[in-house]
C-alpha cells in the first residue's frame, strides 16, 4: 500500500499490483487455468482428454472457433493449413541473410513481421477502425495463414542455422509431422511425430500469460495479426518466459548422473541459486501438463538412448520436491523442466526450444485476440506517478 501526497494528489490510497498481478483484462471462453486444483481446460475440455484424443489441428480449431470440428470441418481446416504454409521467397531470403549465430527467436520475430508485408489481406482490421467486428471473417482467414506460416518459418530458421536448404511443407503430412519434416528433411516415425504433437497441444494456450497479454495489447490497437504475433514472440523470447526451457535443460545436463542429483541440488540450494524448471506463477499444485509430458518423454528418451538423462531428471524432481516439502513449501516442476528434455530427445538444439513454444502458442494468441475483437477496447492502464511534482528548468550552460 502506498499513498503519495504533494502537488500531484490522489484522492485515496493506491494499491499497486506489480506486474499487473491480480488485474482482470477481459472475459474469455477459450481456456482456463485452475492453479489451485491443477487443471487446464480449453473451452471446457480437459487437457488430458485433448492430448489423448485430438490432433494439434483439432485443438487449434477448438481454440479459434470455440467448438470441436466435425470431420468435414476438420478436413477443410487442415486443407487451408496445408495450402497456406509455403514461405514467400522474400521471407526465405530474409531468413537466409541472418547471421547463423543470431538467436532463432529474433529471426522468427523478424520473419513473421516480414510475412505481413507479403499478405494482401493482412491489413483487414486496420480498414475497419469504426467497426472492428466487421473484419472478423477476414481476420480469421488471415489467422489460419499466420498459424501455418509461423510454423514453416520456424522450421526454415532451424535449417538455415545449419546451412541447409529450406523446405516447404509436404502436402501429405499433418501440422506437427510437417514441422519435423521441414527441419530434418525426413518424415518422422510414429513415436517422434506423436511426441511433437503432444508438445504442441500442451502449449497451445495457457491463460493470460505474458506473451498472450502482449498479443492482446498489440492487437487492441487494431494492428495486423502478423505484427501481433511478432510482438508476442518478442515477449516469449525472454528468459522468464519461453527462454526457461533451454536453461532448465542446461541445469539438468550439469548434474552428471542420477546418483549425483542429491548433492547437486543441495549445493544449489545452499548457494541460494534457483533451480530452473521448478515453481509456477499460477499453479499451487502439480501442473497437469508435466505428468503427460514426463510419461511420453520417458519412452522417447529410452528410444533415443537418453535413459540416464531422463532418470537424472526424475531424481532431481524427487529431491527438489522433498526438500521443499520439508520446508513446508509446495514447489513442483513446471513444464519447462521436462519440455527441455523432450525437445533434446527430439533432436532440437537448445536455442530452438522457445521457437517450438512459439509455434504451439500461436493458436492461443490468435484465438484470444480474435475473441476480443468484436468488443475491442484499446488497453491503456495507468501508472502511479511518484516523481517530483515541480522542478525549475535550468538552462544547459548553468547545470
Amino acid at each position: 500500500m502506498a499513498k503519495f501526497v504533494g502537488r500531484i494528489e490522489f484522492p485515496c490510497t493506491v494499491e499497486l499490483g506489480r506486474g499487473l498481478e491480480g488485474a482482470i483484462t477481459n472475459v474469455t471462453q477459450i481456456g482456463y487455468v485452475d492453479g489451485e486444483a491443477g487443471k487446464l481446460v480449453f473451452s471446457g475440455y480437459s487437457i488430458e482428454d485433448l492430448y489423448e484424443h485430438s490432433s494439434y489441428e483439432e485443438v487449434a480449431y477448438l481454440l479459434l472457433f470455440g467448438k470441436l470440428p466435425t470431420r468435414s470441418e476438420l478436413s477443410a481446416f487442415e486443407d487451408k493449413l496445408r495450402h497456406s504454409g509455403n514461405l514467400p521467397t522474400p521471407v526465405m531470403d530474409l531468413i537466409a541473410s541472418m547471421p547463423r549465430e543470431a538467436h532463432p527467436m529474433n529471426v522468427l520475430q523478424s520473419a513473421v513481421a516480414a510475412l505481413g508485408c507479403c499478405d494482401d489481406g493482412a491489413q483487414a482490421v486496420t480498414r475497419h477502425v469504426s467497426d472492428p467486428a466487421a473484419a472478423l471473417p477476414v481476420e480469421t482467414d488471415v489467422a489460419i495463414r499466420v498459424l501455418a506460416l509461423t510454423r514453416t518459418a520456424a522450421a526454415a530458421i532451424a535449417r538455415a542455422r545449419e546451412g541447409k536448404p529450406m523446405l516447404q511443407p509436404d502436402p501429405e503430412l499433418g501440422f506437427s509431422a510437417n514441422y519435423l519434416y521441414m527441419m530434418s528433411g525426413e518424415r518422422p516415425d510414429e513415436m517422434t511425430g506423436r511426441m511433437m504433437e503432444i508438445a504442441l497441444i500442451l502449449q497451445a494456450d495457457h491463460g493470460m500469460n505474458t506473451s498472450t497479454f502482449t498479443a492482446m495489447v498489440t492487437h487492441s490497437c487494431l494492428s495486423d495479426l502478423y505484427s501481433t504475433v511478432a510482438a508476442a514472440i518478442g515477449s516469449l523470447r525472454g528468459p522468464l518466459h519461453g527462454g526457461a526451457y533451454e536453461a532448465a535443460l542446461a541445469d539438468l545436463m550439469s548434474v552428471g548422473s542420477p546418483e549425483k542429483a542429491g548433492d547437486w541440488v543441495e549445493r544449489r540450494m545452499t548457494a541460494g541459486r534457483k533451480i530452473i524448471g521448478f515453481g509456477h506463477r499460477v499453479y499451487r499444485t502439480h501442473d497437469p501438463r508435466v505428468g503427460i509430458l514426463k510419461s511420453h518423454a520417458e519412452a522417447l528418451c529410452r528410444e533415443k538412448g537418453l535413459s540416464a538423462l531422463y532418470e537424472t531428471a526424475v531424481k532431481v524432481d524427487e529431491v527438489v520436491c522433498a526438500a521443499m516439502a520439508a520446508k513446508g513449501k509446495k514447489i513442483f516442476p513446471n513444464i519447462s523442466f521436462y519440455s527441455g528434455l523432450a525437445y533434446h530427445a527430439l533432436g532440437f538444439a537448445g536455442p530452438l526450444f522457445p521457437v517450438i513454444f512459439a509455434v504451439a502458442r500461436t493458436a492461443g494468441w490468435l484465438a484470444r485476440v480474435l475473441e476480443y475483437l468484436p468488443e475491442n477496447r484499446i488497453f491503456c492502464p495507468r501508472a502511479v506517478y511518484a516523481g517530483p511534482s515541480e522542478r525549475r528548468y535550468v538552462p544547459i550552460d548553468e547545470r
